[in-house]
């Protein structure tokens, strides 16, 4: 149904029933909008070509134990030559 299919309707309605659909679309809007931030975070890692590859939450968790452990245990991680030619490549992309 298209928004000039609905119009002649919501013009027919009460003052109290035009609020209420009002609070209805605004409801509807706060959900959409949540489901879309939600679907926008991606879970991933930066490859050695410095591109950003997905991962699921499970394997961004696994990843993230891994370096940790590595880290408490030899108390190195990333350089950061390697950290900063990824954020320097970051203003390059198009």
């Amino acid at each position: 149904m298209t928004l000039t299919e609905i119009l002649p309707s919501l013009q027919k309605l009460s003052h109290q029933e035009k609020i209420k659909a009002i609070q209805f679309l605004a409801t509807e809007l706060a959900k959409e909008e949540e489901n879309l931030a939600a679907e926008s975070f991606e879970y991933g890692e930066i490859n050695p070509e410095l591109n950003f590859q997905t991962l699921t939450e499970t394997e961004m968790i696994e990843q993230s134990k891994s370096a940790l452990e590595t880290y408490l245990r030899t108390g190195s991680g990333v350089k950061h030559e390697k950290v900063k030619k990824w954020a320097n490549s970051l203003g390059n992309q198009q």
